[in-house]
């Protein structure tokens, strides 16, 4: 009994060791929301690369672009603060510089050298850190002409079809049927009486023949 008593004392008197809390996931989850539009990874992503191609094609102002790009950079920014080693980050933020690169205005330069240094200062390992310091070190080109944008014709309503009207098929010449022919019955003589003149008898009967005289 003593035995018992002294082991569950000396159980209770050894420190046991603090459990450790589990690693927090490095990458951001693709359910998880960021920005004032809830923005996931892969909508940030997407959203710069179809900025892009809308800038290729001039289908989208350079007021338009910067101020939907500054809303997608805020939400990357928010993205970086709760997932520091995410290794999607790195490339997302080039990739954002480079949509700014190509807009040819002195404010979007100004954004594409902010993203350059903040690549340098968070990924300077990375190979987009080196491409970042590299490109602060030559500098952006000279800021050139854009294209005009491409004018979107306004959406006209279809038309609707029109329907061929049916043609009109003449009443045909109904022929009216012909009277037939009414067939009046003859009207029979009547008998002639005996006696009557100029009437015919109705029998005429032939003289039988006079048996001739033999000689003896």
């Amino acid at each position: 009994m003593s035995t018992t008593l002294w082991s569950v004392a000396a159980e209770a008197a050894t420190p046991r060791a603090a459990k450790t809390p589990a690693p927090a996931s490095k990458e951001a989850p693709a359910d998880e929301y960021f920005g004032t539009f809830g923005m996931s990874p892969l909508s940030i992503r997407s959203t710069i690369g179809f900025l892009g191609r809308q800038y290729h094609y001039r289908t989208i102002s350079d007021r338009d672009l910067l101020r939907k790009a500054l809303i997608t950079e805020s939400a990357l920014r928010i993205w970086r603060a709760r997932y520091p080693q995410d290794s999607w980050l790195a490339p997302t933020f080039f990739h954002l510089e480079q949509l700014y690169q190509a807009v040819q205005t002195e404010e979007a330069r100004k954004h594409a050298r902010s993203i350059l240094k903040d690549v340098v200062l968070y990924f300077p390992e990375t190979k987009f850190g080196h491409l970042s310091r590299a490109r602060l070190a030559a500098g952006f080109p000279p800021l050139i002409a854009e294209s005009p944008l491409l004018v979107t014709p306004a959406p006209t309503a279809a038309p609707s079809p029109t329907v061929a009207p049916s043609p009109t098929v003449a009443p045909s010449a109904t022929s009216s049927p012909e009277p037939a022919e009414t067939v009046t019955p003859a009207l029979a003589a009547p008998p002639s009486s005996p006696g009557t003149p100029g009437a015919s008898p109705s029998s005429s009967s032939a003289p039988s023949p006079q048996p001739s005289a033999t000689t003896k």
